[in-house]
């Protein structure tokens, strides 16, 4: 097989990454953009030791799943991998995802739930980072082109687009940045000559009204009062920030915010719990699926007989207070400082300053003695998309709280720690949530019991 070489395939499953998968010459290659079941002429574009990679030419037999991607720039866009995919099918292909993921990591048989669908599959997001770019000398905002740095951008100075997957008033707000960057003469980074200053828009929606943070290279937003005019004459309600980043990096926030209008802190509220966190801070995208998980997980903790929770990388403490009202006693385990301090300020605005015990430090080394130290606990877990550090595992398997609840963003790197907690633990449950509709992310939320005897 030759990169270059066309072929005729049938698409034969779905892969982790919401492209179709064909076998040819037994050897896999993987399509974006089709689906199983379809027959479809492509072009290899890259071949590897074990596999291949082709883009697809023609479609000559369709699968009654697809759909017509109702954004203009779809295949071009590398926000979007399923938006060509009915919204059943999302929902079976991630549920299979996280399946054949466990199966092929675990000994044990594990039934996987229905994928929960979102309540909203466009306008969803509360959140958009958005590198800035330049499209025939205008300020342009848009996202990278899959496995590129390069921005395909879905809106334009002076021009009509946006992003379906994103809260609606955040077009305007959009536009508007645009606009100001234009107008003011602002110049916008370039990433290869390390020069310029506007590098992203981030953008967050936190009750009804926003957190506009302008990413630069330098030190200083020229001009920002006349941003702030802009958006106040459009009636937005916000605050603006700037962050710093004059670092040669893929990653976008600096380490500091600076807040030069508005509030330093985003206040908001989830299922009752009331909260005053930084623009940095950690919050899911999707504000109706966050809310269905963090319910289960309170519904899992008031049946379970048992007082003790322990939140395990409880960042700011959200999901902390929302535990104290099924528990005694919550134990919330976090390294950043930082977060431990605004965790405090959490638990006394909800009233829970006596039933949260935040404690600073590293969950592998806190773990244990805690868990030592109550006759029974629930352990709820979180972690990043690299899943649980192998020390905290570990700590865990050591210690032998009663229940674990695993919330996982990746399904490969929750196989693998499912695996190794399944020596020990009998997973009793296991389900997907739509976290992420329209594109190949899903959230899965695990409850796990120790084994008898």
């Amino acid at each position: 097989m030759l990169k270059g070489e066309k072929y005729e395939a049938d698409i034969v499953s779905s892969g982790m990454n919401g492209e179709g998968v064909a076998r040819i010459d037994n050897r896999v290659v993987f399509v974006p953009s089709v689906l199983e079941g379809e027959r479809v002429l492509i072009e290899i574009t890259d071949v590897k030791k074990s596999f291949a990679v082709a883009k697809v030419i023609k479609i000559l037999t369709a699968s009654p799943d697809r759909v017509k991607p109702p954004c203009k720039i779809c295949y071009k866009c590398g926000g979007c991998e399923m938006l060509h995919i009915s919204y059943l099918a999302q929902l079976k292909i991630k549920r299979a995802n996280v399946k054949n993921c466990i199966d092929k990591e675990c000994k044990c048989d594990v039934y996987v739930d229905e994928t929960v669908a979102s309540p909203d599959i466009i306008g969803y997001r509360n959140k958009i980072q958005l590198p800035i770019t330049v499209v025939n000398g205008k300020p342009a905002a848009g996202f990278f082109a899959p496995n590129t740095h390069n921005v395909v951008p879905f809106i334009i100075e002076g021009e009509d687009g946006e992003c379906l997957l994103n809260e609606k008033g955040m077009r305007g707000l959009i536009s508007t940045f645009l606009s100001f960057v234009g107008k003011f003469k602002v110049s916008v980074y370039d990433e290869k000559a390390h020069k310029g200053l506007v590098r992203h828009l981030v953008i967050r929606k936190v009750g009804e009204s926003y957190a506009v943070c302008v990413v630069i290279n330098g030190k200083s937003l020229p001009s920002y009062k006349q941003l702030v005019k802009l958006l106040e004459d459009k009636g937005y309600a916000f605050s603006l920030y700037i962050s710093v980043n004059e670092k040669r990096t893929n990653v976008i926030m600096g380490d500091n915010i600076i807040a030069l209008f508005g509030k330093e802190k985003l206040e908001g509220e989830t299922l009752g719990v009331k909260y005053s966190v930084s623009p940095l801070s950690f919050m899911q995208v999707n504000d109706k699926v966050r809310d269905m998980i963090y319910s289960r997980v309170g519904d899992i903790i008031a049946n379970s007989g048992i007082d003790n929770v322990i939140d395990a990388y409880s960042g700011i403490g959200i999901m902390s207070n929302l535990f104290a009202r099924f528990a005694k006693k919550v134990y919330a385990i976090e390294i950043v400082p930082e977060a431990i301090e605004d965790a405090k300020v959490l638990a006394a605005l909800n009233g829970n300053s006596q039933k949260i015990v935040n404690i600073c430090g590293d969950c592998a080394k806190e773990l244990p003695p805690l868990i030592n130290s109550l006759d029974k606990s629930i352990v709820v877990i979180d972690p990043p998309r690299k899943g649980c550090d192998e020390a905290v595992l570990k700590a865990m398997l050591d210690a032998r709280p009663t229940q674990i609840i695993y919330i996982s963003c990746n399904p490969a790197t929750l196989a693998r720690d499912l695996r190794i907690l399944s020596e020990t633990y009998t997973i009793q449950s296991v389900t997907p949530y739509d976290m992420f509709p329209n594109t190949r992310h899903v959230e899965t939320l695990v409850s796990l019991c120790l084994n008898k005897g």
